[in-house]
């Protein structure tokens, strides 16, 4: 049924919805000032690039590696090296997509052997920082469709043969030319990506 299957990462993959939010947690700014960053850019008073600066602002002084040691704390949803050793045996090119971090992503493909796979997502830079490669943003040129197009391109696929696995229905929404969608709502949805698999 499926020739291709574009994931979400952050509360799909993993067991964090938002990475931001635990580095915002971690270092104590989030009650007072970031979880404010946030509801600007939702109720659309900033742009994502702006919410972006704002909140990688209040990691000013701190270094990449402490930012990155926060991540680490974030676990895996535990059916992920399972799916994705089906995924690799069916041979079904995988897309990541996430306006999360990069340095999660790659976490997972290397503990997994996860291979056809494009990772698209945010990256940690020195200050620390971060380079935006996807937004949150509907209508940028970097948003989550606009790079689904650009890496189904890359493996010759259409989203009529395409599953899309997220845990909101906003990206389900931006990618609804996705023919399959499976929204995640508790881990063990994760192993529903089987069941596509086995039709396929």
């Amino acid at each position: 049924m499926i020739s291709a299957a574009i994931f979400d990462l952050d509360g799909t993959l993993t067991k964090t919805p938002s990475p931001w939010q635990h580095v915002h947690q971690r270092l104590g700014v989030w009650d007072n000032t970031a979880c404010e960053y946030l509801d600007e850019w939702v109720n659309g008073r900033i742009g994502y690039d702006e919410f972006c600066r704002r909140d990688a602002g209040l990691w000013r002084g701190r270094s990449v590696r402490e930012i990155e040691a926060y991540l680490d704390e974030i676990d895996f949803n535990r059916h992920v090296p399972q799916v994705v050793e089906r995924l690799v045996e069916s041979k079904i090119p995988s897309i990541i997509i996430s306006s999360g971090f990069r340095y999660i992503a790659n976490k997972i493909q290397i503990r997994c052997g996860w291979q056809p796979l494009l990772i698209y997502a945010n990256e940690l830079v020195d200050g620390p920082g971060v380079r935006i490669h996807v937004s949150g943003d509907f209508s940028s040129p970097i948003s989550k469709h606009s790079v689904a197009v650009e890496a189904l391109k890359h493996f010759n696929r259409t989203f009529d043969e395409t599953l899309i696995v997220s845990d909101t229905t906003r990206d389900l929404e931006v990618l609804s030319e996705c023919r399959f969608k499976l929204l995640i709502q508790t881990e063990d949805d994760l192993l529903k990506v089987n069941d596509y698999l086995d039709e396929s």
